[in-house]
C-alpha cells in the first residue's frame, strides 16, 4: 500500500481562493496533491527530497490529509514502477516497424503532455533503444511521466492501450 494525499476542503479553497497566501512551495506541493499521485511521485514533481517538512505543514494548517494507497493505477505498478502483469502480456518480438512506432509513440506523448524540452534525457533513451526488449525498460519512467500530467492521467487507460499495440 503507498501513502498518497489528499486536498481537504479547505486545501481546495485555498488552491482556487489564495486566500492564506501560502509561500509558493508550498502552495505548487498543495496543487500537485490529488489523492492519486503517491509519495514518491510528488517528490520527484517538484525535485526535493526533504518532502517531509513541507508535507506536514499542510497536513499541520488542514490543508491536506494522508490517505491509504494511491490510485488503482499507481498501486498495481511492480518494484521497477510498470504495471505488473501487462508487460509479461506482450509479445516477445514483434515487426521492426512496430519497434519504430513504439518508439515514435512514446516520444510523441512525452512532447504533447510535457512539452518538447522537458524528459529529453528520457526521449533519448527511448530513441536509442534498439529493441522492443530494450524499450520495454523505459516504459516504467514514461508511465511515470504520464502521471505526472493531469492530462495525460485522465486519458491512460487509452495511451497505455495504443503504446501496447506496437510495444
Amino acid at each position: 500500500m503507498m501513502l498518497s494525499y489528499a486536498k481537504t476542503a479547505k486545501g481546495v479553497a485555498e488552491v482556487e481562493t489564495r486566500a492564506d497566501r501560502l509561500k509558493p512551495a508550498l502552495r505548487r506541493l498543495l496543487i500537485l496533491v490529488d489523492g492519486k499521485k503517491p509519495l514518491d511521485a510528488l517528490k520527484s514533481m517538484i525535485g526535493i527530497e526533504a518532502i517531509d517538512e513541507p508535507l506536514s505543514q499542510l497536513v499541520e494548517g488542514g490543508y491536506i490529509e494522508a490517505i491509504g494507497a494511491a490510485n488503482d493505477a499507481v498501486a498495481g505498478l511492480d518494484e521497477t514502477g510498470a504495471p505488473a502483469s501487462d508487460l509479461a502480456s506482450l509479445p516477445a518480438e514483434r515487426d521492426p516497424k512496430a519497434l519504430d512506432k513504439a518508439r515514435n509513440y512514446m516520444i510523441n506523448t512525452l512532447k504533447h503532455f510535457h512539452g518538447p524540452y522537458t524528459k529529453l534525457d528520457l526521449m533519448r533513451l527511448v530513441q536509442a533503444s534498439e529493441s522492443h526488449e530494450q524499450l520495454r525498460t523505459h516504459y516504467a519512467d514514461w508511465l511515470r511521466c504520464m502521471h505526472e500530467s493531469s492530462m495525460a492521467e485522465r486519458r491512460l487507460d487509452e495511451l497505455n492501450r495504443e503504446l501496447f499495440n506496437v510495444l
